[in-house]
């Protein structure tokens, strides 16, 4: 594969309306194909109300039918389309927004972190109405308020939101596959390691983070994540990089040292452990980029 065939990978920076950061949009056209694979700074959730769609989902193909909901996090690359199918109906209703911006009025001391759970873990993108039905209704009753615009319909939606996240937050905690106390336990560590990734930190802080001691948190860390915390860290510095080869043109060695690593040769060996290929493989996969500032998304279907 040429250059030139590489798939174009947009970024699209959404700059929403400074008194109300939310959009609603709608798609009912077809395509026979998806016209490139995007990520943004913000959560997408989308509701397929008719016809099957197509979701390309890092890099992964699913087909979709009337009753899935899709909710996915900032960064998290994708496309979309609906086929070509029997003259049949299609639509598809998309809430973009972000948490933090959204619902900043109504925590004037900053979000609780089970609001941003789903930036700390793993979880199933496609969530089927039948299994969700009250996050379903929640997200119906956003899509209708956007629409109708009656009186107070912003705090209505800001509410219905903030009640959707935690919803999900509530359903994620609870699942059998997750330690029944693990995110909420383990919230305090992974939001700090989140925003200080590049820098070592030592056990015993992360301990007092959580309040256990260094064993507990040693063992209860790795039953609930699988990995040791110092595997977790190179994770997310990995993560990190990742984002930053596909939105900035910084050199390899720029991106090791911004991520926390000491070293070139432990970024490469990291970088392809995790990953599957080298940064500069993984590079040049994803050279392709067009950033874009836009305040609508390209499907919408009144343009």
């Amino acid at each position: 594969m040429s250059k030139n065939d590489l798939p174009s990978i947009t970024y699209r920076e959404y700059k929403f309306e400074e008194n109300f950061p939310f959009l609603l949009m709608h798609s009912n056209q077809i395509s026979s194909h998806a016209d490139f694979i995007h990520f943004h700074n913000c959560i997408e959730i989308a509701l397929l109300e008719k016809g099957t769609m197509i979701w390309n989902l890092e890099n992964k193909v699913y087909t979709l039918t009337p009753g899935n909901i899709l909710f996915l996090p900032p960064f998290f690359t994708h496309a979309s389309f609906f086929p070509p199918q029997n003259d049949a109906e299609v639509l598809c209703h998309y809430l973009f927004f972000n948490p933090e911006q959204l619902l900043a009025s109504l925590h004037p001391d900053g979000l609780p972190e089970e609001l941003s759970w789903y930036h700390y873990t793993e979880f199933s993108k496609i969530l089927p109405c039948n299994q969700f039905p009250d996050e379903t209704k929640m997200i119906e009753r956003i899509i209708c308020e956007a629409t109708e615009k009656r009186d107070y319909f912003q705090p209505i939606i800001a509410g219905l939101i903030e009640n959707l996240t935690l919803y999900l937050y509530r359903r994620h905690q609870s699942n059998p596959e997750t330690n029944e106390n693990s995110i909420s336990l383990f919230l305090p560590v992974v939001s700090y390691l989140d925003q200080n990734f590049q820098t070592d930190t030592s056990n015993e802080y992360l301990a007092q983070l959580c309040g256990l001691s260094v064993n507990q948190f040693l063992d209860k860390f790795k039953l609930s994540f699988h990995q040791t915390p110092r595997q977790y860290i190179r994770n997310v510095r990995i993560r990190k990089a990742c984002h930053l080869f596909t939105s900035t043109e910084n050199s390899i060695l720029e991106i090791a040292l911004q991520t926390g690593f000491s070293s070139l040769t432990s970024f490469n060996r990291s970088f392809l452990a995790i990953m599957g290929q080298s940064p500069h493989v993984f590079r040049n996969e994803h050279r392709a980029i067009v950033k874009k500032n836009l305040k609508h998304a390209p499907f919408d279907a009144n343009k």
